[in-house]
């Protein structure tokens, strides 16, 4: 660090520090967070001044603290922000419950003679014997272990399908 910036950066962090000093104390939550705030600022310019941060960068981070405040102003001056904001939220709500029906959805798709089936078993397996079946399926077939992700779940459904009931 270049010693000019160093003492600057000295003198700011001790004035900070009277003026810290100086405030009531039920205050001091407060202006410690505004203190911590302009000294963040400060070493951000002072990186993207010296070349060591780009200045974009530098301003992202300055913003972002102050987001929570910008984002309702950003919206009342640009109702087309504001109207995509709504449907992304909309399209997440939709999604979350499209995801839930086809969940329970595919439960109900699948018979226990199907699930059975694809496990290997026999009518009347224990449940012992289906977590076992499970487990063995599983680890040939799980995506991770290039297996494939379609009989992955497929074995999943079964599993649930049989513990379900």
């Amino acid at each position: 660090m270049h010693p000019l910036g160093l003492v600057l950066f000295a003198i700011i962090a001790l004035g900070s520090w009277y003026w810290w000093q100086a405030q009531p104390v039920d205050q001091r939550r407060s202006a410690s967070w505004k203190i911590i705030l302009l000294l963040v600022t400060i070493g951000l310019l002072y990186l993207a001044i010296t070349g060591r941060m780009h200045w974009l960068g530098a301003l992202i981070a300055l913003v972002l603290p102050f987001l929570k405040q910008i984002l309702p102003l950003l919206l009342r001056f640009f109702p087309t922000l504001a109207r995509w904001w709504q449907s992304q939220q909309q399209k997440r709500q939709q999604g979350k419950t499209n995801h839930r029906q086809r969940k329970a959805g595919n439960r109900s798709s699948m018979t226990e003679a199907e699930a059975l089936d694809i496990l290997g078993l026999k009518s009347g397996a224990s449940r012992e014997d289906i977590i076992r079946a499970h487990r063995h399926l599983i680890q040939k077939l799980h995506p991770d272990r290039q297996g494939s992700a379609y009989l992955a779940a497929r074995v999943n459904e079964a599993r649930d399908c049989l513990l379900d009931e």
